[in-house]
């Protein structure tokens, strides 16, 4: 085999390990921008290994229509879909998905059906098969697709990284070489002086999946290194707009030291009002962070952590009510709370809390099976 044709089948193995590695995870809980990313990435190894076929066996009608539709066209812009879900949120991907679908009944159609204006050649990498001119066909859906989708990619990496830089390290990583993975691929198109052009192009595919594939891994060993063998609680209540931090900070320093990982939506979520979340882009967080703590402290010295409260109830996390003495828990509430306590300092509802999750009853993450994030 040639050089070419081992660059070729490399990454064909690679695009189709990270499709599998995806689809298994989604296989054990169905995440939205996880299926979009699954279906961005099978289509990306389809359209590598036709590349190999073509390369190895002789290109035919079929195999470079086919490589073209999902190399060309419709990969790119179903991976935006996914960074839309993960980054933006289920409104936005939902809106991107639809958009992406579109345009790709419209190519697929066109791909499967335009006639070819020049002959495939016998060896390396077609060029130009469907013409040159950009009208309304499969040259233009590529133009399309690949402006949008790579655009939408490294702009909402961008977004990540600012968002996340302070308190999900391993998330801006793991963006940062899916945008280069994304990079690599738009650039596989560019001849580099007296290098083969069917090298480049091979070597820019192997890099852009081997580039997202690890910036996937990086995303998901920062979630797992941020599980812990101490109880998680979310202490909800304190408000991003709360002139009574303080208060807030005492209540999280009681709670670590006696042996519990806090998230406090506020806190670290929200960093205090410096990560400009939307209200239902906050409460999706704070829900995801529900979904994987082992019991809810509703701190009521401030009046929020309602609807909090209420969510952990409805998905069978132990809750907490927590009202500073003289106070009244509203009647609501005390009927999803799993205890309650009226306190004159942290250490009364420290001491509650323990009665019912002591700090050594911790359950692993894959049990809670959620992400902060």
């Amino acid at each position: 085999m040639t050089v070419s044709q081992v660059l070729a089948v490399a990454a064909g193995l690679a695009a189709t390990g990270f499709a599998i590695d995806l689809i298994a995870d989604g296989a054990r809980r169905f995440r939205p921008h996880a299926a979009a990313y699954a279906a961005g990435m099978t289509m990306f190894a389809v359209a590598t290994w036709a590349l190999a076929a073509g390369l190895i066996w002789g290109w035919t009608d079929g195999l470079y229509r086919v490589f073209f539709l999902f190399g060309a066209i419709v990969n790119i812009p179903m991976l935006a879909v996914g960074s839309m879900f993960l980054v933006v949120g289920r409104r936005s991907g939902h809106v991107a998905f639809i958009l992406t679908g579109a345009i790709a009944a419209m190519a697929t159609t066109l791909t499967l059906t335009v006639p070819f204006e020049n002959a495939l050649p016998g060896g390396g990498i077609p060029q130009d098969i469907f013409g040159t001119e950009v009208d309304f066909g499969p040259r233009l859906f590529a133009i399309i697709g690949g402006a949008l989708g790579g655009t939408t990619i490294i702009l909402l990496g961008l977004v990540s990284l600012v968002r996340f830089w302070r308190k999900e390290r391993s998330l801006v990583v793991g963006n940062v070489l899916i945008v280069a993975g994304t990079l690599a691929a738009a650039a596989g198109g560019t001849t580099v002086g007296f290098l083969d052009p069917a090298i480049v192009f091979e070597v820019s595919l192997l890099a852009a999946a081997t580039l997202i594939w690890a910036g996937y891994r990086v995303t998901r060993a920062g979630h797992r290194a941020r599980s812990s063998p101490l109880p998680m609680i979310v202490l909800a209540g304190p408000s991003i707009e709360s002139p009574e931090r303080a208060h807030a900070e005492v209540m999280i320093g009681a709670l670590e030291r006696a042996g519990y990982v806090v998230v406090c939506p506020a806190r670290d979520i929200e960093d205090w009002g410096n990560v400009g979340y939307t209200p239902r882009e906050s409460m999706a967080h704070t829900c995801r962070a529900i979904d994987r703590s082992q019991a809810v402290v509703v701190d009521l010295h401030h009046g929020y952590g309602v609807v909090a409260a209420g969510y952990a109830h409805a998905v069978g996390v132990p809750v907490l009510m927590a009202a500073p003495d003289g106070e009244r828990i509203p009647r609501p509430l005390r009927g999803v709370a799993t205890g309650e306590v009226y306190y004159r300092s942290v250490d009364d509802v420290v001491s509650r809390l323990a009665a019912i999750l002591p700090p050594g009853a911790a359950r692993s993450v894959s049990e809670t099976g959620g992400e902060l994030v």
